[in-house]
């Protein structure tokens, strides 16, 4: 008898949610399809029943990852300044679980393939988008603020576990507050909606 279509969802997930875990993390060089599937819970044989290849799912995960896992963790917030002190805090630089992999992989993507590469840009479009449409201020500035944002948790990280990861954080926090408007006003958010990041 055939697995439901739901199951069949619920599977590819699993593997997206471990993969995403995984990849962020340690990168794609360092992550075997046997260790996204031992740790989701499966067995290795399941994986192409879903996936073409490693590079496909490291393509689905970067989306996966900034849609439905640490995009996830924001849609609680209550205006984007919240956002930006949530990205930007010591939290997500330490978390072994979920964390944006536009930061978390900003190294790493430089090695991958052209087509992992345009996946990377345009959940990075996405991300501009949102700070711009959110902020209400011009897309060079959204920018900006998603070069201090990614940038200040990828260096934060590449910095250690010592004060000048904290300085790092609260530099790159501040400013962008203030190129997002934040610090005049405490800007309710009107939807973080996650997928977003993925429209180019």
């Amino acid at each position: 008898m055939p697995w439901a279509p739901e199951h069949k969802e619920q599977t590819r997930s699993k593997i997206l949610k471990s993969a995403s875990q995984l990849f962020t993390h340690h990168g794609f060089e360092k992550v075997s399809i046997d260790q996204v599937m031992q740790n989701a819970g499966m067995t290795r044989g399941a994986f192409y029943k879903h996936f073409a290849s490693k590079s496909e799912l490291y393509s689905e995960a970067i989306i996966y990852g900034a849609t439905h896992r640490a995009g996830r963790n924001l849609t609680g917030a209550s205006s984007l300044n919240q956002i930006i002190d949530l990205y930007l805090s010591r939290d997500h630089l330490d978390s072994e679980g979920d964390v944006c992999p536009l930061a978390f992989l900003v190294s790493d993507i430089t090695q991958r393939e052209p087509l992992q590469q345009e996946t990377y840009a345009k959940v990075l479009q996405g991300f501009i988008k949102l700070l711009a449409k959110e902020s209400g201020t011009s897309r060079e500035q959204a920018i900006l603020s998603s070069v201090l944002m990614i940038g200040g948790v990828a260096l934060a990280r590449a910095a250690g576990d010592g004060e000048l990861a904290d300085q790092i954080l609260s530099a790159a926090k501040t400013e962008a507050q203030h190129q997002l408007g934040c610090l005049e006003e405490q800007l309710p958010m009107s939807s973080v909606a996650c997928d977003k990041y993925e429209e180019a």
